[in-house]
């Protein structure tokens, strides 16, 4: 274990008369220097202003830190720009710009991480095509470049995966074309960093905001399900959950490595938790789980818990990956909830009512974890990866767009009309539609419930459920003449 923090300041006078202080701070053996200027308006990092008093009261501050473990040395903050060169380049500039984001100098408020990540990706096209150009130097000709770039890549991406080719991207993963509705997003972004460049000084026009560079996106229709459509869609969530076993019909010999490990199956153990506790071969375990016909490589994936919550407590994908167990309380007076972290709303975090069904499931959901040996602590996660670790959004994506397939093919079956295009929005404007009508078009209880700062969201899928009462309308019109054809057939028969 390293010596405790301990440190020293010494003062001297700087070329223009001022003072410096530098605090010499000993971290676990290692020599650390900070240094406090007194001239005010200092852009090391330091803030300026410093006197004798406050540089002492800072050795004791930073002293503190080292020892909860959380002490940084200082740099400069992000409304400064360290380059050679008197106009930046667009890459150390677009990067600039990025952080100021994070740390709120531009903006209104610092953006959260998963902010940070969309604005990385979006920045990253831009950097591509235009690293090193100084800042200035970017013309309308080369922002025109930027659209024809991402439009043409887009086009040959999507040509080549209808032809079947099989595209991949550095990291291995399968290609996905940008859409009409990314470009723009990409385009956006570098808009508002030369708008920054302008406030800098760096030019005095923005040929990103041309109007040769406006993208038209197609509003996406958004719909919500119908309460049978919803009922479907839960019930194949359900079935593509890998069951529990049942051996009970099964006769095996007491004591037998294969009774063992029919047993552990029906705990819901995975096949290599089952290889583990036996201390017996992957292969041995495959052999005995194909002799009892117990399915393979289908692990519990809290399909049905996925979309229970989506769908009947309208949360957002986001919200949903980021629960963590101990934020889900079942067996309150006030009634079971969910305590969602919400930046939306004032106190930080909003109350999600659960349902009497909902609890059970979620019940049985931590159940499956226990028993496959998964995390179930209160700070870890209610839907896990297979890592248990947080899912991502696009992991509950595809769980979702799965039990809306399988439902489809079942209403198909039936002679019944197919879901529509069914996305973890769709359910949460799904779980809208039917709180209004549970809840007598209680807006402002819906609203809380969902999370939204406005009403207008709320209105968009209140409209269309009116729309939706509005084609009763014409089965009533054809009552009312079916009634009067009845009358007339009786007046004609009187006379």
């Amino acid at each position: 274990m390293g010596r405790p923090a301990t440190g020293t300041i010494e003062t001297y006078v700087l070329g223009d008369g001022s003072r410096a202080f530098r605090l010499r701070i000993r971290i676990k053996g290692k020599r650390e220097r900070v240094v406090l200027h007194e001239r005010p308006g200092c852009i090391c990092g330091c803030g300026g202003g410093w006197d004798e008093t406050r540089a002492r009261t800072e050795l004791g501050n930073i002293q503190a830190c080292v020892r909860a473990g959380v002490w940084e040395r200082p740099s400069p903050p992000s409304t400064l720009i360290d380059t050679e060169d008197e106009v930046p380049s667009y890459s150390a500039y677009a990067s600039w710009w990025l952080q100021a984001k994070v740390d709120g100098v531009i903006g209104k408020k610092p953006i959260s991480p998963n902010t940070k990540a969309d604005y990385e990706w979006r920045l990253g096209y831009s950097i591509r095509l235009f690293a090193d150009t100084p800042v200035d130097e970017i013309d309308r000709r080369m922002a025109l470049s930027l659209k024809a770039h991402l439009l043409k890549e887009s086009r040959e991406q999507r040509e080549a995966l209808e032809a079947e080719a099989e595209l991949r991207d550095e990291f291995g993963n399968k290609v996905t074309p940008l859409g009409f509705a990314s470009i723009k997003k990409i385009l956006d972004t570098f808009a508002s960093v030369l708008d920054e460049a302008i406030e800098d000084e760096h030019r005095e026009d923005n040929p990103a905001r041309s109007r040769r560079m406006h993208i038209e996106v197609p509003k996406p229709t958004r719909t919500f399900l119908e309460m049978d459509e919803l009922a479907a869609l839960l019930d194949a969530a359900h079935d593509q959950d890998a069951p529990l076993p049942d051996i009970a019909g099964i006769v095996l010999k007491s004591g037998s490595s294969a009774e063992k490990v029919a047993r552990l199956a029906a705990l819901g153990k995975r096949p290599k938790q089952i290889s583990k506790e036996l201390s017996l071969s992957s292969s041995t375990i495959t052999h005995h789980l194909r002799s009892l016909k117990i399915g393979l490589g289908r692990e519990y994936a809290g399909r049905r818990v996925v979309c229970e919550l989506l769908g009947r407590c309208g949360l957002r994908v986001s919200e949903l990956c980021d629960l963590k167990i101990g934020r889900v309380r079942l067996h309150d007076p006030d009634g079971a909830r969910l305590r969602i972290v919400d930046a939306k709303t004032k106190a930080g975090e909003r109350i999600v009512k659960v349902s009497p069904e909902v609890v059970e499931i979620i019940i049985e959901h931590i159940d499956r974890l226990r028993r496959a040996e998964m995390p179930t602590g209160p700070d870890d996660y209610l839907v896990p990866n297979t890592r248990g670790r947080r899912s991502s959004r696009q992991r509950l994506g595809k769980i979702v767009a799965k039990a809306a397939r399988l439902a489809s093919e079942r209403l198909v079956a039936r002679g019944l009309a197919p879901l529509p295009n069914t996305t973890p929005h769709t359910l949460r404007r799904t779980y809208i539609s039917i709180a209004l009508v549970a809840n007598e078009f209680d807006l402002k209880w819906v609203m809380n419930q969902v999370g939204h700062a406005d009403s207008t969201m709320t209105m968009d899928v209140y409209a269309q459920l009116q729309q939706r009462v509005d084609r009763q309308h014409g089965a009533n019109f054809d009552r009312l003449v079916r009634k009067a054809r009845r009358q007339l057939a009786g007046m004609a028969t009187a006379a």
